[in-house]
């Protein structure tokens, strides 16, 4: 038979389990007040949290949990105040641990009264959030990078667009006039060859410069092709001529290499000992000496070396020399400008290339040498699957839609195209595109996305519906996802300004069989 327990006795133990199951918790600063806010009792965790036993602790005032400029304030008497007043209130704050270390904490203060509604003290509840604020910090900090990166990339996105809209004229009409050189006097010759292949470098340099986050990911595209790397460096040369004359610098070049064809894309590997002779030629002194040679090793390595007698560089630096945005000196960035790109850009295309390049000097005011090295072709080789036809007429002509606003590409990519044996018919706006997709027997449609009435996503959507319009985006903006919404809104290839003519023609070839 069991015993009746009195109510009395029931309470005792109950508010008993009450007290041990506070004292247990851990994440929790559980603990009561009196009237005046001394501590009365201490649990487990609030030892855990706030670093003071339950014998340092009672009968100490709560204000100890507070920092110096609260206690001054008054804060926490006037907490007390307000719990009192309203019955409960939440806090959030720094509080303070007995080692003077603070915490970010989350408190309930709640006012405890008797069944005659006095005032008999409060209970106190805090967490340690320190954890959940610098997660919610991180977290808005990563947002507003991402945002801010995205901020960047849009901006470098439509800058890139701006400048290389206008190359498309520029390149389009030196192609043309390359492909009638016949008809114009001999001497003119080499000059549209040099403002077609300098275009050509300015696009390069554009992209790389602008789409820095591509360089980062990794994302360069080469287009591969039989390279003979002593006209590379002619050419190089060549477009640096007017710096090297403007300076008086004596340029001595030994090309010596017997085996200098390399499997590498031809504007890619300019650029790089473009990058290299430029630097040559900036950071040496008026009259002074430039000396490039070529050999190649028994293991059929081409070797490209250029020595300068400029201000060098000291041998800690040389390490961080092919970082981006890194000089070999902060007073060189004032001194001599520039962006601290270009030996950077230039390493990572000798990588994609599968090649070193690297840096010698022995200190300020002896010079540098800079040695670029790379496969070469077998002899007797051809690059295989390379096919560059550049002018000629199309293996197969066709009605080609050209939708451009830009008066200048319109016209001049237009005059290129029939040149190569197409019918054209031009637009300048989506509505006259659709007006002419319309009523004309149309086989591929050229269209800028960026058009003023609208965009170019509507006519390739337009030249898909019909099942038999091939459309060629023909852009400024050439990122990942600009392919990718591209493709998506219908347009079956995606060539980015200003124009590789010899990947238009390939395209076109396509869309004709």
């Amino acid at each position: 038979m069991f015993k009746k327990l009195s109510s009395s006795t029931v309470l005792h133990e109950t508010a008993e389990q009450f007290h041990i199951l506070v004292d247990s918790v851990e994440e929790y600063a559980i603990y009561l007040l009196d009237s005046n806010g001394n501590v009365i009792t201490w649990n487990t965790g609030a030892e855990k949290i706030k670093g003071y036993s339950t014998e340092e602790i009672i009968g100490k005032n709560f204000a100890s949990f507070y920092t110096a400029d609260e206690v001054a304030a008054g804060k926490p008497q006037r907490n007390l105040r307000e719990a009192s007043r309203r019955g409960y209130i939440r806090d959030q704050g720094l509080r303070v641990r007995k080692d003077g270390s603070t915490f970010e904490a989350e408190v309930i203060i709640t006012a405890l009264h008797d069944d005659a509604g006095k005032l008999r003290g409060f209970s106190k509840v805090t967490r340690d959030i320190t954890d959940q604020i610098r997660s919610r910090e991180f977290e808005a900090e990563k947002i507003a990078a991402q945002k801010a990166s995205k901020a960047k990339d849009d901006f470098l996105a439509a800058l890139s667009h701006e400048l290389r809209t206008p190359l498309t004229p520029a390149l389009a009409a030196a192609t043309y006039l390359q492909d009638n050189a016949e008809r114009l006097p001999p001497e003119f010759t080499e000059d549209i060859e040099i403002i077609k292949r300098n275009v050509q470098l300015q696009a390069r340099l554009i992209d790389d410069l602008l789409d820095l986050t591509r360089i980062a990911r990794g994302k360069l595209h080469l287009e591969l092709e039989d390279c003979d790397a002593h006209t590379i460096i002619q050419n190089a040369l060549e477009t640096a001529s007017s710096a090297i004359a403007a300076k008086q610098l004596k340029v001595s070049t030994t090309l010596d290499a017997k085996r200098h064809h390399i499997l590498a894309d031809c504007i890619r590997l300019q650029q790089v000992f473009w990058n290299l002779i430029n630097n040559a030629v900036k950071f040496t002194a008026q009259g002074g000496q430039i000396t490039i040679r070529t050999f190649d090793d028994k293991a059929a390595r081409f070797h490209f070396e250029i020595a300068d007698t400029g201000i060098g560089i000291e041998p800690q630096r040389l390490a961080s020399l092919f970082q981006p945005f890194e000089q070999a000196d902060p007073s060189v960035s004032r001194q001599f400008g520039g962006l601290g790109l270009g030996l950077a850009i230039s390493k990572r295309l000798v990588d994609l290339h599968h090649g070193r390049i690297e840096a010698e000097s022995l200190g300020r005011s002896f010079g540098a040498t800079f040695k670029v090295t790379l496969d070469t072709l077998p002899q007797g080789a051809a690059a295989v699957g390379l096919n560059h036809r550049l002018g000629g007429k199309a293996s197969k002509p066709l009605r080609i839609l050209l939708v451009e606003d830009h008066q200048d590409t319109r016209r001049t990519l237009s005059r290129l195209l029939t040149h190569f044996g197409h019918n054209v018919v031009t637009a300048d706006n989506v509505e006259g595109a659709m007006a002419i997709m319309a009523s004309n027997n149309i086989d591929a449609v050229l269209c800028d996305i960026g058009l003023p009435d609208g965009s170019g996503y509507e006519v390739a959507a337009q030249a898909r519906a019909t099942g038999r319009i091939k459309a060629i985006a023909l852009t400024g903006f050439g990122t990942e996802q600009d392919v990718q919404r591209s493709k998506e809104a219908g347009f079956d290839f995606h060539l980015v300004k200003p124009i590789n003519f010899q990947e238009l023609q390939t395209v076109l070839d396509q869309t004709g069989t």
